[in-house]
């Protein structure tokens, strides 16, 4: 026997929500800065960085409408203080410095700064305070960089 399925009209309740629906929608529909989403992905909690490595942290570039063009792009992305080389693997794009490297990803807050496992924490933030320094040259923008530790990231692999 066929399974019967009611139909219900919910329209109305978009016209006139509820209390509740229209919380859901408020919070849906918020727009919260960066430093609300930070904050609360952090939970406010000191991290001594002096003995981290490439495992344990990522770096947010914020503002999410940095606009950079193709052929400018390695030349701002990269520190000057440090070599390096790109490489392509596996359809990725790396910038190789010594035995360290980094890469880019566009996320919706902004462009999130990944390393290998090994790289220490100060060389890491100086190569991103570093193209921090020159993304804001270029844009003329207020550049803002967020230390995230990995283990409040969530994955999906």
């Amino acid at each position: 026997m066929p399974h019967q399925y009611k139909y219900v009209d919910v329209s109305w309740h978009f016209l006139n929500p509820t209390p509740m629906l229209q919380k859901f929608f408020n919070r849906l529909f918020h727009k919260s800065t960066i430093e609300e989403i930070y904050t609360s992905i952090l939970d406010n909690v000191p991290v001594d960085k002096s003995e981290l490595t490439g495992i344990d942290f990522e770096f947010l570039i914020t503002p999410s409408d940095i606009d950079i063009k193709a052929e400018d792009f390695d030349n701002i992305m990269t520190p000057d203080s440090f070599n390096w080389t790109k490489t392509i693997r596996d359809g990725w794009q790396f910038y190789q410095i010594d035995n360290d490297e980094f890469s880019y990803s566009w996320e919706l807050p902004g462009i999130q700064m990944t390393f290998n496992k090994t790289i220490k924490y100060n060389k890491a933030k100086l190569i991103a305070d570093q193209v921090v320094t020159k993304i804001e040259k270029y844009t003329k923008k207020e550049i803002q960089l967020i230390f995230i530790t990995t283990d409040k990231i969530t994955r999906f692999d």
